[in-house]
């Protein structure tokens, strides 16, 4: 995702996105990048490495706040409450490596 941050910030701007989620990241906590006017809020793969991953950017005038963010092998998840009144929305973005089995 870092190879198109400047794509993703010419996405927003030109199409005044409020939200944006994405997976496969491959942030870490000292890889990742910013978008003036939104809030970041990501996920890293629990090993540190760079691979898979969840985020989401916000607009900062967009009302919300973070709830509990999920980091295990298998599964990312970054959940955030969005305020919009009168509703009160839980957003989630998921990555998902889980294998099937055989």
């Amino acid at each position: 995702m870092l190879y198109h941050t400047e794509e993703i910030k010419l996405f927003l701007n030109s199409n005044v996105i409020d939200i944006f989620s994405t997976s496969e990241t491959h942030f870490t906590t000292k890889n990742y990048f910013s978008v003036p006017y939104y809030r970041l809020y990501y996920t890293s793969h629990p090993e540190g490495t760079a691979h898979g991953g969840a985020a989401m950017l916000i607009t900062e005038t967009t009302e919300n706040y973070e709830l509990l963010k999920y980091e295990e092998d298998s599964i990312q998840a970054r959940p955030i409450k969005v305020n919009r009144y009168p509703y009160e929305i839980n957003i989630s973005r998921l990555l998902s490596n889980l294998t099937q089995s055989e």
